[in-house]
Formats: structure tokens, sequence, C-alpha cells
């Protein structure tokens, strides 16, 4: 989902901290978004839609059988 117009800080975190929820239902809300904000802080993460960048810093840890 790009757009020319960039995220604001606030914006991408959100959308961070919603893939994270898809992916981890079970950790509160402020751990995700703790999680959202140390990906954003990340300069190479940053520069991705926030569903990417999450993906991308899940990957050490999801197993290569579960789709998402």
């Amino acid at each position: 989902m790009s757009t020319d117009t960039p995220l604001t800080d606030a914006e991408w975190t959100i959308r961070a901290s919603a893939r994270l929820h898809a992916r981890w239902p079970t950790i509160s809300r402020s751990q995700r978004d703790e999680a959202a904000a140390e990906v954003a802080a990340k300069p190479h993460m940053r520069c991705l839609e926030p569903e990417d960048a999450v993906a991308i810093w899940l990957q050490p840890i999801a197993p290569s059988d579960v789709p998402f």
C-alpha cells in the first residue's frame, strides 16, 4: 500500500502495531506499540511500509509454515 504522502510517525506506528496484533493477538496493546516504535526507530525499516517492515522484523522468529 504505497502512497505519495509519507505517513506520520503516529500513522506508521498504528499500522505496524495492527500488523503485530494480527501476528500476536495475545500480547497487550502497550507491548505491540512498544515493538512498533522499536521497528520505526530503525531507519532501514521506517522507509518501508509498516506491514512490510514488521514482516521483515518478525522473520527471525516466524515459523516457515505460518502464512502472514
